[in-house]
């Protein structure tokens, strides 16, 4: 076993140097030390010299304290943030300049704990046109209400609604002009293989052209083929696409994954959507008469239609600020509160 021995050494008596002190006053001061004199001990008796002058043969002669140097002000440094401002101040800066979105996407949007009337209204307006463009071609097949008075009431909302958008303008705004959008471009899409299966296949008639008649009242006409075609892609498939997405937001499918929030978009094309066509050509009188003829190629058709249609306003939506902080809806989604009870 191996064990550490212990080496004593000894001193050298070599003369010990003046070490430097740093002069501080009283309010300490940070200044660059000067050499101290070293002076004999005042209980030496003259002719004799103490023990630390033995070891400083070469000491010099007591010199006077130089007084401290005063440290120089340091600059402030440049910067255009300042610091002077409190917290308010800052946040009504950041909200009067616009941001570069790389930074304005990371600051937390306010969201409120429950909606005021007054926007839960402007919500219920939203739906009400949303949803009036597709009721009201079963509306017409039944025979309740036609078509045509139907379009008058529904331009009336509508500019009452652009109206609260200009001088009233609120976040939701957003959402219903990207719900619009999203639901044209994936009708497009739509259309692509609808319109193959018509002209193309000879599987199906046209029935869009029908829908036209109902407002003009003028069949066979290019003018109701026109408006036919303008209520399916601003009033039946950009309505669906809003209806989606303020659905989706207010109950908090944005904070879902990217593949629930698409089989959500695409469970809405197929119900009440497709659902809903299918069983007004079904039950309506004259159904089969006033649109198109029910069998196994047309519900086909009909149904991969609406599935194209609910994939690409899904991939839509997933391009809008989702979850959390980012999200556009003013208040917490409507499933919290459901998860929250249980």
């Amino acid at each position: 076993m191996i064990t550490d021995q212990t080496v004593r050494m000894h001193t050298i008596g070599a003369p010990l140097k003046a070490q430097p002190k740093r002069i501080m006053d009283a309010k300490t001061t940070r200044v660059r030390p000067v050499d101290a004199p070293v002076q004999p001990a005042p209980s030496a008796q003259p002719g004799k010299l103490t023990h630390s002058a033995q070891r400083t043969p070469s000491a010099q002669p007591a010199e006077p304290v130089q007084p401290a140097r005063t440290a120089k002000p340091v600059q402030q440094a440049i910067s255009a943030f300042d610091d002077s401002k409190t917290v308010r101040h800052r946040v009504v800066d950041a909200v009067a300049k616009p941001l570069p979105s790389a930074i304005g996407d990371r600051i937390p949007r306010t969201v409120a704990t429950r909606p005021g009337k007054w926007v839960i209204a402007r919500v219920l307006l939203v739906l009400l046109i949303a949803a009036m463009p597709i009721l009201a071609i079963p509306v017409e097949v039944f025979g309740l209400v036609s078509q045509g008075t139907t379009s008058i009431v529904l331009i009336a909302l509508i500019a009452l609604l652009v109206t609260f958008m200009v001088f009233a303008p609120h976040r939701i705004d957003i959402i219903v002009g990207r719900g619009l959008i999203a639901g044209m471009v994936a009708c497009i899409v739509y259309d692509g293989a609808r319109l193959f299966a018509v002209h193309v296949l000879g599987l199906m008639g046209d029935f869009i052209m029908v829908m036209g008649s109902f407002v003009t009242g003028e069949p066979g006409t290019t003018g109701s083929a026109a408006v036919g075609y303008i209520w399916r892609y601003i009033g039946d498939a950009g309505g669906l696409g809003v209806a989606f997405f303020v659905i989706a937001f207010a109950l908090g499918i944005d904070r879902w994954s990217d593949v629930s929030a698409v089989a959500a978009s695409v469970a809405f094309a197929v119900f009440p959507t497709w659902t809903g066509l299918i069983a007004t050509v079904a039950i309506a009188p004259r159904g089969e008469e006033m649109m198109f003829q029910l069998n196994w190629a047309t519900i086909i058709i009909t149904l991969v239609g609406h599935l194209i249609f609910g994939l690409f306003v899904g991939l839509a939506f997933l391009k809008m600020p989702r979850g959390g902080a980012h999200r556009d809806w003013p208040w917490r989604p409507l499933l919290h509160y459901v998860l929250k009870r249980r």
